[in-house]
């Protein structure tokens, strides 16, 4: 019997410590609440040897630091990378804005892009998501979402942005360059010179969230690794984050147990990844904490301590609703960004431009208009209804009219998004998630998302609103699931068969 702290290992916990000795590399599968920092503390005391524990931002290195042993040193991938390769940049770090960087670099001509600034910031981008990709070479993948509805124009600006890019990067990795360089630059450098990491093992945690310049540096390293997460708390694949723990060349062993909630909130986070994921994907239920009393109710609560929305209109909507009902409400994040951009969309629709990274590229509102109108703007439009609603100064009022800080506001109303890592007693769920029609199913990060939403709450969960969280969509979803499987079988089946085999099987 293993004991950490006084507190005695489950059974689980201490079999896969058992396992983890033998040597090998394995990914551990841990959902909401399951006590993986506590399960890799307890593992750090058995480890032979000085480790190294990846954490994935500074705040969690240094929470990390305070519980691990001194044999475990806790870092971030850029702070491992800084003391490599980023202390001989120190003086060069410094802000880099897209007009700073169009003010004293040739970056080319600029027409296409509306102004110099546009450009240089649209550069900064493609060279930020070159540094947290793999790839040692810049591909069009690299390169922003550009909401440009002219093919010619769209080919040209992403040859001329991939040319440029090149370049820049090429000047900021020169020591003897004057040119301010940002962090992922020397972190990419870092990882191309493929580095050698000096430890006995390696804890990578939350690493379905790793970038995957991150993730190829540390798979890499000849020493043991222990690579922890949830899979499907993965919601970061717009921004660079690959699902690491998908990866099959690694040995999965399952945390099988929260400690976050009760049963019934643990029985509705598996149904949600049990309908939506494909009829054949192999999943490991959890159970939730005996002692936890929780409660999953399509009732509506009068009151939730927090509303989690899929996105911004929801967050508006919902908090037109509380506000209209009389209670005070805080938006989790500020209203700045939302504010920001309701004002953005003013602006161009008014002056004909804007300087808002979303849409700087339009020439007008009507650009605007037909790109929200097509299958790329589907977050814009959602907004531009809103204002066309409400309209910009009722909006701006409504944000106004919010909490600062969620200790003076009776409820707090987030995105998804926002909401990961946080937990409240009772939630509630907007009616903005992706639901499943005849025409197609939630892709796997939206149903990540729903995921990661239901798994906040403690006590109550309110589905009462929540169309994609109710029976009748997980119904849906799961006969849609199985006749796809069950087409996918049988073209396999075909394919499979030798030409004399398909020959006979005509009718005629």
């Amino acid at each position: 019997m293993i004991k950490y702290k006084g507190k005695t290992l489950t059974d689980e916990q201490e079999s896969h410590i058992t396992t983890i000795l033998n040597g090998d590399d394995y990914a551990i599968q841990a959902p909401p609440g399951s006590g993986k920092t506590f399960l890799l503390l307890a593992l750090a005391r058995k480890m032979k040897g000085h480790g190294l524990s990846i954490s994935f931002n500074k705040l969690l290195a240094l929470e990390a630091e305070r519980k691990f042993s001194k044999s475990t040193q806790c870092k971030t991938g850029h702070s491992l990378a800084y003391g490599a390769v980023g202390y001989k940049y120190k003086k060069r770090l410094k802000k880099l804005t897209g007009q700073h960087l169009a003010d004293t670099q040739d970056i080319g001509p600029w027409d296409i892009y509306n102004s110099p600034a546009n450009k240089g910031y649209l550069i900064l981008n493609t060279i930020r998501k070159y540094c947290y990709s793999a790839d040692r070479v810049f591909k069009k993948k690299h390169l922003p979402q550009l909401p440009m509805i002219d093919d010619s124009k769209l080919e040209k600006m992403q040859i001329d942005l991939l040319e440029q890019s090149q370049e820049i990067f090429d000047k900021m990795a020169d020591q003897s360059a004057d040119l301010s360089i940002t962090h992922d630059v020397y972190l990419k450098l870092w990882a191309l010179s493929k580095p050698i990491i000096y430890k006995d093992y390696i804890f990578f945690d939350e690493y379905q969230d790793s970038n995957p310049v991150i993730a190829q540096v540390i798979k890499a390293q000849k020493c043991q690794k222990i690579f922890v997460g949830d899979q499907f708390q993965q919601i970061y694949a717009w921004r660079g984050a690959v699902n690491a723990l998908q990866d099959e060349s690694l040995t999965k062993l399952y945390i099988t147990q929260s400690f976050r909630f009760g049963d019934a909130i643990a029985q509705l986070s598996n149904q949600i990844i049990q309908s939506y994921y494909p009829h054949d994907f192999q999943y490991k239920p959890f159970k939730g904490n005996p002692t936890v009393e929780s409660t999953v109710t399509y009732s509506p609560l009068g009151k939730p301590d927090c509303i989690i929305c899929r996105t911004n209109k929801g967050v508006i909507a919902e908090t037109i609703g509380q506000l209209d009902a009389n209670h005070t409400v805080h938006i989790l994040g500020g209203t700045q960004p939302l504010g920001y951009l309701i004002n953005s969309i003013e602006q161009l629709k008014i002056k004909g431009f804007t300087n808002h990274p979303d849409l700087f590229l339009f020439n007008n509102f009507t650009e605007l208009k037909d790109y929200a109108n097509s299958p790329m703007g589907g977050d814009l439009k959602p907004v531009l209804k809103l204002i066309e609603s409400y309209g910009r100064e009722r909006l701006l009022g409504i944000l106004n009219s919010t909490k600062q800080n969620a200790t003076d506001a009776e409820i707090t109303i987030t995105t998804a998004h926002k909401s990961k890592g946080l937990e409240w007693s009772s939630v509630r769920l907007a009616n903005d998630f992706k639901i499943p029609t005849l025409e197609g199913l939630p892709t796997e990060e939206d149903t990540n998302i729903l995921y990661v939403a239901a798994s906040r709450a403690l006590h109550t969960l309110d589905l009462s609103q929540c169309q994609a969280a109710s029976h009748a969509s997980f119904d849906l979803a799961k006969r849609l699931q199985y006749e796809k499987y069950q087409v996918e079988q049988a073209t396999n089946q075909v394919k499979d068969k030798p030409i004399a085999e398909l020959k006979s099987d005509v009718p005629f």
